[in-house]
């Protein structure tokens, strides 16, 4: 009888889409399970196959779901059917239809080989706060990786939701239009970052849920290519600085390296880095919404 720790595997996207979908931490999680936050990274970047299930199931329960909820899906495998003996007459021409069919898969490979020498291999990964205060500014980055052969131009478009208009973007967006965006690339390939500062206004009593953005990335090759921006997608308007992730009027250290590394370092952006180093000198903040300033508590 095998003896051991029981392990589990976790879909890495759905605990990545149930924390941002709840305005959860890294560090919350990690905190909730025992790890550090990097272990949560990895879990949701697929790097770290297997886990045990002890944290399996402390993991969906900071997540309010049970563990066959975040549990991967395994792939199905496929049933081993014997073969019965090949009559002595049938042989020679089964390792005939074998062997082209072996030469036809060679022939297909060596197609398709061919034809994705020119393929795209295009991504984008969206960072933006989880929430920010009505009508206060708030930063976005969007990073594009895109590699290929073809000297191709891109085209990249941000719907932003309604309520919501751009202040300034970096690069210049070729078109702004309100709630909308529109960036014409005619780099050719390689890793390039799109952002902008935008303020969101809604009204609480019309206000329903998060606020969604949609971006997408266009080029042509052979055929049309577009795919959709991944990465943090939806706002919520509350009353706390878009900076102060965990919601609980400080701004810690961590939160802080945080501004600087997602944000700060984007040049000619604009980020309020000092405003937001001056409620992080202080020992918490309050939303004053009547001035529409944050009070610093010394």
């Amino acid at each position: 009888m095998k003896s051991g720790v029981s392990m589990v595997q976790v879909s890495g996207s759905k605990v990545r889409a149930l924390r941002e979908e709840q305005n959860l931490t890294q560090l919350y999680l990690a905190t909730a399970v025992g790890v550090t936050t990097e272990t949560i990274s990895r879990w949701e970047r697929q790097e770290a196959p297997t886990l045990k299930e002890e944290n399996g199931l402390k993991l969906a329960d900071a997540l309010a779901v049970s563990l066959p909820e975040i549990l991967a899906v395994a792939e199905p495998q496929l049933e081993v059917v014997e073969q019965l003996p090949v009559p002595s007459k049938s042989k020679k021409i089964l390792l005939f239809i074998a062997a082209n069919t072996v030469l036809l898969g060679v022939l297909v490979f060596l197609i398709g080989t061919f034809r994705s020498s020119d393929v795209l291999h295009l991504s984008a990964q969206r960072r933006m706060p989880a929430h920010t205060v009505s009508g206060h500014p708030f930063p976005v980055v969007v990073e594009v990786d895109f590699e290929s052969r073809k000297n191709s131009s891109l085209l990249f478009k941000e719907q932003l939701p309604t309520g919501c208009t751009v202040i300034t973007s970096v690069p210049q967006a070729t078109v702004v239009d309100g709630d909308f965006l529109k960036w014409i690339d005619k780099n050719g390939p390689g890793k390039r970052v799109f952002s902008y500062i935008a303020r969101c206004t809604v009204e609480e009593e019309v206000q329903d849920g998060p606020l969604s953005f949609v971006g997408t990335l266009l080029v042509r090759q052979s055929s049309r290519q577009e795919i959709t921006v991944d990465g943090r997608s939806r706002l919520r308007l509350l009353g706390f600085h878009w900076a102060d992730s965990d919601k609980n009027n400080i701004i810690d250290d961590e939160e802080l390296l945080a501004v600087y590394d997602d944000f700060g370092r984007v040049e000619g952006l604009g980020v309020d880095v000092e405003g937001v180093e001056s409620i992080w000198m202080g020992s918490g903040y309050r939303w004053d919404a009547k001035q529409s300033i944050f009070d610093i508590i010394p």
